[in-house]
């Protein structure tokens, strides 16, 4: 038997959680600054660099984690947003001339204040917060200079500023009532009210990245109303309907930036989960597609100021995040950031191919394979599934630690996009809404079974962990088929519906209660989704750990599993996190998680 614990035991899991990353960039009005988030110090902080070049400089030294950063668009007054401990209550701060201490603009830090957008001549900010009630996200607009705030809009459920229109006066807002991805694109007055679904559907839509045509012609932006696949469209001014600009086969667009003469679109397409950055013109002609540095992901993009580059995140499964600057004319594009890497040298990190497997009702369900570079033992590979959060998210090709990890340990790493994950289609993403439920969980078993036939996999060692949502996946599996796992590990993992819809933030009840089901109408269901009750058929060992301000899925769910498994003598490792919420974005909590996860890998699998 091959076996992970006489493999590279030089090796620490350390060395690969302690590899950073530089996230969203933004480039300053005047384009010689460029900002941008990076973990280096051990939180992500801001930091700030010439865009001709320099030695980067750190802006911020918050005591939590900075989340987004926007420039005011007429100078560099930077807009920040942090939380206490992953409570995802965001205060929102400003750093003036993007010099000096940030100064909170919000105060109240029971209250969530979602950030939205600059007004165009930068006086004034949106962005919603539930200060009336706590279900509720309402549209407050500030004064910056002043501090002045006005409430502008009261509705229920989650909705959120997307743009000011060029004058001003009127805001675009992403109103989402039914669901993160059944929107309402609406049109809010600022001097008299009016609130306007300024396009009225039929069925699920989504928006993203609305912007103005400077000659009054409409609006340019993403949306997936009446159609499959999100693509480039564009509402015109008289029209209450979209035309379409822009569209591929098979594939989402999941970012747009039109240059500064508005001639140009920069896109970034969905191809299975990498991503491909295109160039369309003002009638949606491809001029050219542009070579992406490594294979992976772009997160977001934006042109430079003087509309000769685009700024962007890139990593990929074999390479840590950086900010790259891409010369448009050329094609040429250069790293600008340099990310702290591994302080030892490591095995070659390496790229997973992706392949697929038809499930119980004959649905092809993709999933992507890493495999280590060094020959299988003489049963094979053991195999670690990891399933993705969400659900409504996809699992991508980018840079994971703890999956180099696990390759350099000689484990075969499996990571599916079952049936209810975005990139594949509208109908796709709602194959396991409410009723359809465990029609996912089937295709993890039929992921499993597809990779247990492999001639170069031990079947018997086989492991499934997932986060989130993807924590429910592993709760399922243990419980549903407890006879095909060697072992499990789930992080701050949904147990049981039912207190997962009485216990998660106020603000997002609604919201999970549409992708779940409610309990007023479907508790005999949720109750049977649910693997709390039937924690007891869980075999394998389980590994879990969980943030104790998580406001997502909150820490009831782990406790639950961690009580019962220990009652019935089950074997079962807990992990709580002090100070930490949905995720862990602290290094030295990052490093005691995936230690402990490299531990119980190496002793159980």
């Amino acid at each position: 038997m091959f076996d992970t614990r006489t493999a590279d035991t030089s090796l620490s899991m350390t060395y690969y959680v302690d590899i950073c990353k530089a996230v969203k960039p933004a480039v300053s009005p005047d384009g010689e600054l460029l900002v941008y988030l990076s973990d280096e110090s051990g939180t992500a902080q801001v930091w700030a660099r010439s865009l001709a070049g320099g030695k980067p400089r750190q802006l911020t030294n918050l005591p939590e984690p900075v989340g987004n950063l926007a420039f005011n668009p007429k100078n560099r007054d930077l807009l920040i947003t942090t939380d206490w401990g992953g409570d995802e209550r965001h205060q929102l701060w400003l750093i003036e001339d993007a010099e000096g201490e940030p100064r909170l603009l919000t105060t109240d830090t029971t209250v969530v204040h979602a950030w939205g957008c600059w007004s165009p001549d930068g006086t004034r900010i949106a962005y919603s917060a539930n200060y009336r009630d706590r279900s509720h996200m309402d549209i407050h607009v500030m004064t910056v200079a002043t501090g002045e705030t006005k409430c502008v809009y009261e509705g229920i459920g989650w909705r959120s500023p997307a743009a000011f229109v060029p004058d001003g006066k009127s805001l675009l807002v992403n109103d989402c009532q039914r669901a993160m991805t059944d929107q309402d694109f609406c049109r809010l007055d600022l001097e008299t009210g009016a609130y306007e679904n300024i396009l009225p559907h039929e069925g699920r839509a989504h928006y993203q990245a609305p912007k103005f045509f400077k000659d009054g012609s409409g609006i340019l932006l993403i949306a997936d109303q009446e159609r499959e696949y999100l693509s480039v469209m564009v509402k015109p001014h008289d029209a209450a309907s979209l035309t379409e600009l822009a569209a591929f086969e098979g594939q989402d667009v999941e970012a747009l930036a039109i240059s500064p003469d508005q001639n140009r679109i920069a896109l970034v397409l969905n191809r299975q989960g990498w991503n491909d950055l295109v160039l369309i013109g003002r009638d949606g002609a491809v001029l050219k597609q542009l070579e992406m540095p490594v294979v992976g992901v772009v997160a977001s993009i934006a042109w430079t100021p003087d509309g000769m580059s685009l700024i962007m995140p890139v990593e990929g499964a074999a390479t840590s995040g950086d900010i790259w600057r891409c010369d448009v004319e050329s094609g040429v594009f250069t790293r600008l950031t340099d990310a702290p890497k591994a302080k030892v040298k490591l095995p070659a990190f390496l790229e997973p191919t992706v392949t697929s497997v038809a499930s119980f009702d004959g649905l092809d369900v993709p999933y992507f394979v890493y495999k280590p570079e060094r020959a299988p033992g003489r049963d094979g590979y053991p195999v670690m599934i990891i399933v993705h959060g969400g659900p409504e998210a996809q699992w991508k090709p980018d840079f994971r630690a703890d999956i180099q990890y696990m390759l350099a340990r000689g484990i075969m790493v499996i990571a599916p996009n079952i049936r209810g994950s975005t990139g594949y289609g509208r109908d796709y993403q709602h194959l396991d809404d409410r009723e359809l439920r465990m029609d996912s969980v089937a295709d993890l078993k039929a992921v499993r079974m597809a990779v247990a036939a492999r001639s170069d996999v031990d079947e018997s060692r086989i492991g499934v962990f997932g986060r989130s949502y993807g924590g429910f996946m592993v709760l399922s599996a243990m419980t549903e088929y407890p006879d095909l796992w060697k072992l499990g590990v789930e992080y701050y993992g949904i147990a049981n519906f039912l207190t997962l819809l009485q216990t998660t933030g106020p603000w997002r009840k609604e919201l999970r209660a549409i992708e779940y089901g409610d309990v007023e109408t479907m508790r005999d269901e949720l109750e049977r989704f649910s693997p709390i009750n039937r924690i007891g058929n869980i075999a394998a060992p389980l590994m879990i750990a969980h943030g104790l301000e998580d406001p997502r899925v909150t820490p009831c769910e782990s406790e639950m599993v961690y009580s019962c498994l220990r009652g019935l003598g089950k074997p079962i490792e807990y992990l709580r996190v002090p100070h930490e919420g949905h995720g862990f974005a602290r290094i030295e909590n990052r490093r005691r998680v995936f230690g402990a996860l490299a531990r119980f890998i190496d002793e159980n699998l």
